[in-house]
């Protein structure tokens, strides 16, 4: 009877918070519009404007009715009025419920507007194809960010003249700068250090960890939504092995210094927050032979960036 009881219950809670869009999406919502040189926004149809700045280029809020109908948006060149068509996708609430109801909550929210969402950033500017619309402005030469990036997953690979070692932990710290030396490219410096060590070792035996240090200089393009960059690093690995007995603890470690690529990918969420990837192959270590060999360091990061010094 406990059992019927209990499966009864787990059925009546997914059916009864099933409707993730329904409930985490209000029907109203924000979008915001900033336009590029030689063109202004007019209108925006079933909107209303919350920022009235006469300044033309500043960013502008909106708000609207969530809906299933494209948003039409009056602009104006020098010498031309113009209409941009804003169309409505399905939300991350809506496609949540796949994760939190298997998808039931689909089927509830499949008719209702609360599903759809415009996108939220919009940049409108004039190109030699005719009007753009982005999700971004370009981010302008001359910005100089400051970078804060913690990992929450890191892997590692050392290796050194006895054997190799393979591991991940949760541990790191990583800060840097971007220099914008033209529109959406800039020139990333970061120096970072990362571990797999969980906590104090508890009892007698022998455990492992690794870590390391590193500076990186990279390249990276913006593409979208997309900070993908490239460069070289230079780091130091080093595998520690600990044995703990009833009376000493013995300490072995090795560790080398290596040279290889540095390679990343940033999805950006907001003006400030990014999720992150860092892949670093070493090619060539410093300490051992042969010199050409493969180790690497990974990690998955929440990133942090702040605007010191706006370009122009």
């Amino acid at each position: 009877m406990n059992k019927w009881i209990k499966i009864y219950a787990v059925v009546s809670f997914i059916f009864l918070f099933s409707s993730c869009a329904a409930i985490l999406n209000q029907p109203v919502q924000k979008i915001i519009i900033t336009t590029g040189k030689n063109i202004k926004v007019i209108s925006v149809e079933k909107a209303v404007l919350i920022d009235s700045s006469k300044h033309t280029h500043t960013p502008k809020e909106y708000f609207l009715t969530r809906s299933n109908t494209p948003l039409i948006i009056n602009v104006q060149t020098d010498s031309t009025k113009n209409i941009i068509i804003l169309k409505p996708k399905s939300s991350f609430a809506y496609w949540y419920n796949i994760i939190s109801n298997f998808g039931i909550g689909m089927l509830i929210d499949k008719d209702n507007l609360k599903r759809y969402a415009y996108p939220k950033i919009n940049y409108i500017s004039v190109e030699d194809t005719g009007i753009a619309i982005k999700s971004a402005a370009p981010i302008k030469k001359g910005t100089i960010n400051l970078s804060l990036s913690l990992p929450f997953t890191t892997v590692f690979n050392i290796i050194d003249s006895s054997g190799k070692y393979n591991s991940a932990g949760v541990f790191g710290l990583e800060a840097g700068a971007d220099f914008f030396y033209k529109n959406n490219t800039y020139l990333s410096v970061n120096i970072g250090a990362a571990t797999d060590l969980f906590g104090e070792h508890i009892g007698i035996g022998y455990y492992e960890t690794g870590n390391t240090f590193y500076v990186s200089v990279k390249n990276n393009t913006i593409i979208r939504r997309f900070d993908l960059g490239y460069g070289i690093n230079v780091s130091k690995l080093k595998w520690t092995k600990i044995t703990v007995d009833s009376v000493t603890t013995f300490y072995k470690s090795k560790s080398n210094i290596n040279i290889g690529l540095s390679l990343s990918a940033q999805y950006r969420l907001g003006k400030y927050f990014r999720l992150g990837v860092l892949y670093q192959p070493g090619l060539l270590n410093t300490n051992f032979k042969p010199a050409v060999n493969y180790q690497h360091y990974i990690s998955l990061n929440c990133i942090w960036k702040l605007a010191i010094n706006k370009g122009s």
